[in-house]
């Protein structure tokens, strides 16, 4: 699943973190400078660190920057497959999420307008009204005093 909209938003960082499975079962995450073929739709890191060029299997791209005051923040992960053919490791892309949740750009909701703000609020009460709605389980209850009293400390 190809996104040219997401795509242009990952070629504005100079760099991401792939994630991977190692054959131990453990995470390994390394720095890496992508190459992005939109013919082909695929991924390539022309230099990728030994550690994780004879991996396989899931892996993500995760890609974050923001200004020096923490504002104008941008997220964006990438969710697919390595293969390693003949020496190559490319990504093939099943799935793009940014944390808005939009399909067209990878800027954050707290970067954006007010209105964008509220969007996100929604969409996170919404979310986690589906996820309660299938677990099948009412709202846990909020612990109101012990919250006010850490507050009174």
């Amino acid at each position: 699943m190809w996104n040219k909209e997401l795509v242009t938003c990952a070629r504005a960082y100079t760099s991401g973190v792939l994630t991977l499975v190692e054959a131990s079962g453990y995470p390994l995450s390394v720095r890496c400078a992508p190459s992005f073929d939109d013919a082909a739709e695929i991924v390539t890191f022309p230099d990728l660190p030994p550690a994780a060029t004879g991996t396989q299997g899931k892996a993500c791209l995760l890609f974050h920057r923001h200004k020096a005051d923490l504002s104008g923040e941008y997220e964006l992960m990438i969710k697919g497959e390595l293969t390693n053919d003949d020496g190559t490791v490319t990504f093939h892309p099943k799935g793009f999420l940014s944390e808005s949740g939009s399909d067209k750009t990878d800027r954050m909701p707290v970067s954006g307008t007010m209105i964008e703000r509220l969007q996100f609020m929604r969409l996170g009460q919404r979310k986690a009204g589906e996820y309660m709605k299938k677990r099948g389980a009412p709202w846990p209850p909020r612990p109101w005093k012990k919250m006010l009293d850490y507050l009174d400390k």
